[in-house]
């Protein structure tokens, strides 16, 4: 079932295009090809074709914040992280910002088939050990590019506590969830309270936020790379495993090596990672389902996702066990 997006896209001539891009190439004459592709559900981004290099540009229809922000981590993450190089970004341009990325060549995720399931998976963990490999000395959202604009306390549980806080005084979440469902959510989420992650001096790195199927490719050289930064924040890397972890039915996935392939590269997750993961993504799916517009094909599955993991919390913890002891195994081998 296809989701909706919250704002279309953009929809641009081809003298718009081009007075975009000759921002960042004086010396282009004409534009070979354009097209919007699809995916994401706020920016539009048009793959262009100049002769024979391909650059996707990018427009920030929502927030022209977002791409100061991305700019910023983009210069910070250079070389570490596989992500598309970063060409141009203007965010003061009427009346969107944009930028201007090299275009990477692969699929996402979601169309891999379980042949490349050990692969991809301790790749993806090779991924999220190289983003949380940026350790940041304050914990919080990024205003000003990466400047700290809302900050987390240092032994708060920020996820935990929006997630009360929108669940309780929100004005559309509880009309889409439906009243039973809202409070049995908030009774779930301080029932196991201690599996959201706390703020700690030496937890606090950079994190994606939207690490989903849609914003990684997977190239020829068996290579994933992240698109799309502009919700990164420095918060605790758990958050990015419970995106990820939402979407698991749609890609091929082996937990035992997404979790290897995080260690093996510096990574550390809790004991109970697997379960931490889900509840953390509680915070992200009950504030999606209190933004507007009406979007009841993303409300139907993000609904499903709360009930699934509230009704199956058992079972996911006995999954974490057989889990942890295939681990064990493998280490002792």
């Amino acid at each position: 079932m296809k989701v909706e997006r919250s704002i279309q896209n953009i929809e641009l001539v081809y003298s718009q295009l081009l007075t975009l891009v000759r921002k960042a190439f004086p010396d282009c004459q004409r534009l070979d090809d354009w097209k919007i592709l699809s995916g994401g559900a706020l920016n539009t981004t048009y793959k262009i074709q100049i002769g024979h290099h391909a650059f996707a540009l990018r427009i920030y229809a929502r927030d022209r914040a977002h791409c100061k922000t991305e700019k910023a981590i983009h210069q910070l993450i250079d070389k570490a992280v596989f992500t598309p190089k970063l060409i141009y970004a203007d965010e003061s341009n009427e009346p969107w910002a944009y930028s201007i990325f090299e275009f990477v060549s692969g699929v996402h995720i979601s169309e891999l088939s379980n042949q490349e399931k050990a692969t991809l998976s301790h790749e993806l963990g090779h991924v999220l050990a190289s983003i949380h490999a940026f350790k940041l000395p304050k914990a919080g959202l990024f205003g000003d590019g990466i400047a700290i604009g809302h900050p987390f306390e240092l032994g708060s549980s920020p996820y935990f506590e929006e997630t009360h806080l929108v669940l309780s005084n929100g004005k559309n979440v509880r009309s889409r969830l439906g009243e039973k469902l809202t409070d049995k959510a908030l009774a779930f989420i301080h029932e196991n309270k201690i599996f959201f992650p706390t703020v700690k001096n030496d937890s606090i790195c950079l994190t994606h936020s939207d690490f989903k199927p849609v914003n990684l490719l997977y190239t020829d050289s068996r290579k994933v790379f992240v698109l799309d930064w502009e919700f990164a924040h420095a918060g605790i890397g758990i958050l990015d495993f419970s995106i990820l972890l939402r979407h698991r039915h749609e890609f091929p996935l082996d937990l035992s090596a997404l979790s290897r392939g995080y260690m093996t590269f510096g990574g550390h997750l809790p004991d109970e990672w697997f379960r931490s993961a889900l509840i953390t993504d509680f915070v992200n799916i009950v504030t999606l389902m209190e933004t507007p517009p009406e979007r009841p094909n993303l409300f139907d599955q993000l609904k499903n996702t709360i009930q699934t993991t509230i009704e199956q919390w058992n079972l996911i913890a006995e999954l974490q066990k057989t889990h942890q002891l295939d681990q064990d195994q493998e280490k002792s081998s």
